[in-house]
Order: structure tokens, then C-alpha cells, then sequence
């Protein structure tokens, strides 16, 4: 329930509409669907209106088909919906998360979705990836030409996952046979909109990647499903232009009085509730009635710094001359876009800033999770150069020597004494992180699997604002 509540404050839904996409009444399609099993593939068939049968084009059209995204058009609008049909995605790894943010952006309808796993299925897997079953972990590749190795995860989950919307291409990336090799992830961000890491990765792959979309103006997010805990990261570049940052309608209100000061104070009618704004917003002034008519001008904007839920300061407007208060009027906020900038995964890595909270009852678990999370990764990294591993491995469930090294590795790495504050219940969180790590949960990789969607979706459209950083949950 508090996260229900973070994330609808903050204009942020873990559930996007694209799950409901494929269910529109006005669409002639057969579907049988759930969120995180998915028993039967979605079966559509073509569209029709009064001219007959209509195939759109695999990958997209130029126009968007309104009976096809009809409820994501009330939310997205149309322009955002064209940016994401032209789109490309990239995910890195197709377990048990990778599948969900893959499944909810082919609903979502972007361009094209191309999935990179090279690796086999394990046991792990079962938990949380719907599209593979006990019987892919011993299928065999007819076309395999080394010795009978399996077919990696991104091959056997594509055909179903392309089932779920015809018109969007979903492909394989049949070059890159390992993902501990720099070159050919590298070639995949070429001409993305999006790349998506879901599995763990080295620290300096990680941050070759990240170089690599910043350079080519590429969003870069990783996240990450270990047991009951979560982390997203994101970096949408140094200037990633937010068209709308809330997709609400411009906030309105009838004004009570405007001081005479300087900077000039507004206040609206409290019966009408709150002004709705945030500083930093603009706005306009109709109808004002007072302050000698420095306010007479309805298309002039003006930047508020917000005072109060139902006051705030019109910066640049110095009305302490003025003979008279202003004693009614309307304001109407001017929805503009905004410019974010965003940390390198390298930089946010060792100085994060502010995280995002998910839970406001445990305000000092994010920058205990944050901690938690580089001594995980430090122990895995140490793992694979150890065992000449092509994975990154977590320690095994229940490992009490390795969870206690990772535990080590974290009081090693604390330079800011987040344990110091409360060093039994930080430890036992550490612990519990550990132990865990490994396995793979279906509710988590669903939640995950929503916001992550939600952040490519944004990261497409250039519509609502996205993650700045980290989040853990």
C-alpha cells in the first residue's frame, strides 16, 4: 500500500496500460493473459474496418491505428505514441525480469524489441520466466555445430513473445555468443532508443555500455531482480528532454489576492483546493483586478516558487509599488518542457545523490541497499575472474559463508558509516540480500518488470518524468 501511494504521487504506475492493450474490447482479438503466467500465447488477428482486412506492417506504421491502442492513446496521446513506434529496444538478458519488460513494451507497441541472452536456461529460471519450462533445460539446438551446447534464453523466448503483437519485430541477436564479450554488445546500441540490462554484468562492461549509449544518445537502464529486493538504475543522458513531465492537465485556479510585495504573493481560494503546482512551474493571470495593471497581460508567463499548498511568489514581478492589491483573478499553468540531466552509471555508482524512496516508513534503506548491492556485485565480479565463469554468479541460496563475505565486503566499502546506525538490522538486511540473491521470483520480476517497462516506455516517448538514478525496492 505505501508504494501504491509513492508511486501515485509521483504520477508513476508500477502496471502501464500495456497489458491492456491487447485485451481492447474494439480490437477482434482472442487472448487469454495474465501479468506473470501466461499460460497460452495471445493470439491476434488482423484488424479490420469498413474497407476489409487491414495488415499494418511489421515494426510499425507512419499513422497510429486508433482501434489498436485506443486506451493508450488516452494516457500517451498521439505524438508520444508515433516517437515510441519508431523506437528500438534492447535487452540484455532474458530470465525471469528481462521477459516481463519485454512482453509489456511489444504490448506497448514500439518498433522493434531485440533480445540478447546467449545463455542457456537453469533450474533458476522456472521461477520467474513464464515462456520456458523444465524441457527447454535439456532441448538441444539441431543447428549447433559445438559440441551440442543449449539454446540460449532470447532464442527460446522469441517466437512467443513476437505472438503477442504482429505488428511489432522482435528479434534475435544471433552475433554476440557470450555476454562477457565488449564488441558485440557494443555494436547492439547502434541506432537503440533504449538498452535494457536485466542480468548482472561486470563493472567495466557495464560502464563500457553506458559509454557507449551516452555517446549515441541512447537511454541506458539496469536493474536487477535478487530474491525479494529490486534495484533499477537510470541514465537517459546529459540533456533528455521531458515533452511532459506529469500528463495531467494544466492545473487551474481562482486567485483570493495578490500582495503587494516583491516578489508579488499570490493566494488562491482554499474551497477550491490546492494550486496544484510545483517551483519552477509558469503560469499566466487572467482577469486580475488590481496592482495598477502590471498583471493585465494574459499572455505573459510567469516562473512561481512555491510558498504553500495554496500560495506561491511570482518571480520577476515586483508589484511593492503598486496602490492597491490585486482582489480576484485565474491562474492557468503553462505546461512546458523540461530538460533533465542525468549521472554516468560510473559516476552515480560512487557519489548516487538523492535516491528515490520506495517505502517512506524505511527512509535509510536505499543508501544501505545502494552499499549492499556494490559489495554483491564486488563478490559475483570476484566470482567469475576466479572461476572463469561466463556469468556473474550470486552466492548459492542459504550460503552462509559466502552471504558473510559479501557482508565483509560491504563494511569494507562503507567510507560513509551507513552500518554504524544500526548494525544489526543493516547487517541482517545484508545478510537476507545475499542469501538470496540467486533466486528468481515471478512477483518480483512482474513488479520489476512493470516499472522498468513504464521507464523504456518513457524513455521512447519522451513523456512523463523518469528515474533519475537509482531505486531500489
Amino acid at each position: 500500500g505505501r508504494l501504491n501511494y509513492f508511486l501515485s504521487g509521483r504520477n508513476f504506475s508500477p502496471f502501464p496500460l500495456t497489458q491492456q492493450v491487447a485485451l481492447d474490447s474494439k480490437l477482434q482479438t482472442t487472448a487469454i493473459y495474465h501479468s506473470s503466467t501466461p499460460t497460452q500465447s495471445i493470439k491476434t488477428q488482423k484488424m479490420s474496418n469498413e474497407n476489409g482486412s487491414v495488415q499494418l506492417p511489421v515494426g510499425g506504421a507512419a499513422e497510429v491505428d486508433e482501434k489498436l491502442y485506443s486506451r493508450q492513446l488516452y494516457v500517451m496521446g498521439h505524438e508520444a505514441q508515433r516517437r515510441m513506434m519508431s523506437s528500438r529496444a534492447v535487452i540484455l538478458g532474458v530470465s525471469g525480469l528481462g521477459v516481463e519488460i519485454a512482453k509489456n513494451i511489444i504490448l506497448a507497441g514500439i518498433s522493434s524489441v531485440t533480445l540478447c541472452d546467449p545463455c542457456p536456461p537453469t533450474s533458476f529460471d522456472l521461477g520467474g520466466n513464464f515462456y520456458l519450462s523444465e524441457g527447454d533445460l535439456t532441448t538441444e539446438n539441431d543447428n549447433d555445430t559445438n559440441g551440442g551446447s543449449k539454446k540460449g534464453r532470447a532464442e527460446l523466448c522469441r517466437e512467443k513473445l513476437a505472438e503477442l503483437n504482429e505488428y511489432v519485430k522482435v528479434d534475435v541477436a544471433s552475433n554476440v555468443s557470450s555476454l562477457k564479450e565488449e564488441e558485440p554488445l557494443l555494436h547492439l546500441v547502434d541506432g537503440a532508443s533504449c538498452v535494457v540490462i536485466t542480468v548482472p554484468l561486470p563493472h567495466s562492461l557495464l560502464c563500457a555500455i553506458n559509454d557507449k549509449c551516452r555517446a549515441a544518445n541512447a537511454c541506458f537502464i539496469y536493474t536487477l531482480t535478487t530474491g525479494v529486493f529490486g534495484q533499477v538504475f537510470c541514465d537517459f543522458g546529459p540533456s533528455f528532454v521531458v515533452s511532459d513531465k506529469d500528463g495531467e492537465n494544466p492545473a487551474t485556479s481562482q486567485v483570493e489576492n495578490i500582495l503587494t510585495s516583491n516578489p508579488a504573493v499570490v493566494k488562491v481560494l482554499e474551497d477550491q483546493g490546492r494550486h496544484g503546482l510545483e517551483t519552477g512551474d509558469r503560469v499566466t493571470l487572467s482577469k486580475v483586478k488590481g496592482l495598477d495593471g502590471i498583471l493585465s497581460d494574459n499572455t505573459m508567463s510567469y516562473e512561481v516558487k512555491v510558498t504553500g499548498p495554496f500560495t506561491f511568489e511570482l518571480l520577476g514581478v515586483d508589484a511593492s509599488q503598486c496602490s492597491e492589491a490585486a482582489s480576484q483573478g485565474y491562474i492557468t499553468q503553462v505546461k512546458t518542457p523540461v530538460t533533465m540531466t542525468f549521472k554516468s552509471y560510473r559516476e552515480a555508482l560512487e557519489q548516487p545523490g538523492e535516491l528515490m524512496m520506495s517505502d517512506f516508513a524505511k527512509f535509510d534503506r536505499p543508501p544501505l541497499l545502494h552499499l549492499a548491492y556494490r559489495a554483491l556485485a564486488s563478490y559475483a565480479e570476484s566470482q567469475q575472474q576466479q572461476g572463469g565463469m561466463t556469468m556473474m554468479e550470486y552466492p548459492n541460496p542459504g550460503d552462509e559463508t559466502a552471504a558473510n563475505v559479501v557482508l565483509e565486503l560491504a563494511k569494507s566499502m562503507d567510507s560513509d558509516k551507513i552500518l554504524e546506525n544500526n548494525p544489526s538490522a543493516a547487517e541482517r538486511i545484508i545478510l537476507h540480500l545475499a542469501s538470496g540473491a540467486k533466486s528468481i521470483l515471478s512477483p518480483m520480476c512482474a513488479t520489476l518488470g512493470g516499472i522498468v517497462g513504464q521507464e523504456v516506455l518513457k524513455a521512447c516517448s519522451g513523456k512523463f518524468t523518469p528515474i533519475n538514478g537509482f531505486f531500489y525496492f
